[in-house]
């Protein structure tokens, strides 16, 4: 388990990229955090860090966005899915095969693989945020470098 607090969106944001910039390409990170908790804007920046020139923006009623890097990314937003119907939104097609994102993945966490990197994402003030991040020894070098 790593716990990292980020005091502003600066740092926030140089906590995704570094994260991104550490990814293999199997990956799957799950996000779990209260609305507007900065999930998006935390993938938007591990995007970067995949060196993902495109804007990455919430995939809330299209479930599922794609995006080209070094790597490529699947961004899914859970929020209005429930685990019977997880089969009917592609997750388990390409899980292992890129670096797959998902937001509010605890709906979700039986059908997501044992490495999966659990971030937790909490509110402690305006642009205040703890990230508790809980993986694996194998995803360990997500983190390698990361403060």
């Amino acid at each position: 388990m790593l716990r990292i607090v980020t005091n502003n969106l600066a740092a926030t944001h140089k906590l995704g990229e570094a994260i991104g910039k550490n990814l293999k390409g199997d990956e799957t990170l799950a996000l779990v955090a209260p609305l507007g908790g900065g999930k998006t804007s935390f993938t938007q920046e591990l995007a970067k860090g995949l060196g993902i020139k495109k804007l990455v923006i919430s995939p809330t009623f299209v479930l599922e966005r794609t995006y080209k890097g070094r790597h490529p990314l699947h961004h899914f937003d859970m929020y209005r899915i429930e685990v019977e119907d997880a089969d009917s939104t592609g997750l388990s097609d390409i899980l292992g095969e890129a670096v797959v994102v998902v937001e509010w993945a605890e709906k979700l966490k039986s059908v997501l693989p044992e490495d999966t990197i659990w971030a937790t994402i909490k509110i402690v003030g305006e642009n205040t945020r703890e990230f508790i991040f809980e993986y694996p020894e194998s995803r360990s070098y997500v983190f390698q470098n990361v403060k």
